[in-house]
């Protein structure tokens, strides 16, 4: 008993530090991968954004929520991320030694991460363009209902934006999953099941195209501010979750994009 105990905590701490090391190569490539690309989205964003205001201007109709609009597709592009990275990565941690323990947790920093800091990249394009309208005397008021009232709530932007990044990555690496694992058909109802987990942010946090119309549906149009971000955090819960359900039951092995192409 004596000999062996030391062996087994030896083994332990062993474990651990394996699984430290799994969980933090995990979410710096998705962080470092993520803003890696995300610098083009952001150039290409704001480019695009400073288009739309040129041809505004041009027509004397200007529209804050035309040139906001572009700075809010950020959650859309994590989304996209949140697809195709896992299928770049889960077979390589594994075939190194990682565990789905370790890939699971280094998933969900990676897309916390990546999720809050483009949340406050939106919060502060948005206060920029709010800055920008209200100093040249445009209109400032957004054609589409939000949690916030106009580009001046930074604290809340970022709150609102910084959720809806995180759960949105979360739910694209749980299709990324669904499909990779389970073929087609079930990958199709996970699918389902991901987007579930976007609308619970988006009716509680009411914001972007759909949010508050669905709100209003089902009567949560009038819940405070703190009920709301609450709601909304329960959807990137409900998304760290199903992830987690999803990995434990996954098959490793390797992703072949050429051939799945071809096929």
């Amino acid at each position: 008993m004596t000999a062996t105990t030391p062996r087994s905590a030896e083994r332990r701490a062993l474990e651990k530090a394996a699984h430290r090391r799994g969980v933090r190569a995990v979410a710096w490539y998705f962080i470092g991968g993520t803003w890696y690309v995300g610098v083009w989205f952001w150039l290409i964003a704001l480019a695009i954004g400073a288009l739309v205001l040129w041809i505004m201007l041009r027509n004397d109709d200007v529209s804050i929520e035309g040139v906001g609009g572009v700075a809010g597709s950020a959650k859309f592009f994590l989304f996209v991320m949140g697809i195709l990275l896992p299928l770049m990565t889960i077979a390589l941690h594994v075939a190194a030694g990682g565990t789905r323990r370790s890939y699971t947790h280094g998933l969900w920093i990676g897309a916390a991460v990546s999720g809050l800091t483009f949340g406050i990249a939106t919060a502060l394009v948005r206060w920029a363009e709010w800055a920008l309208f209200r100093q040249a005397g445009w209109p400032t008021e957004q054609d589409l209902t939000q949690l916030y009232a106009d580009g001046s709530e930074v604290g809340l932007m970022i709150l609102v934006e910084g959720t809806f990044c995180v759960v949105y990555y979360l739910a694209g690496m749980v299709v990324a999953a669904g499909f990779y694992g389970f073929g087609f058909l079930r990958g199709v109802l996970l699918v389902v099941a991901s987007l579930a987990t976007v609308v619970v942010s988006e009716v509680f946090l009411r914001s972007g195209f759909f949010g508050h119309a669905l709100s209003r549906v089902v009567g949560l149009d009038g819940t405070p501010v703190w009920l709301a971000v609450l709601g909304g955090l329960a959807g990137v819960v409900l998304a760290a979750l199903l992830l987690r359900f999803v990995l434990r039951g996954v098959a490793i092995r390797p992703v072949e994009f050429a051939g799945t192409a071809s096929a």
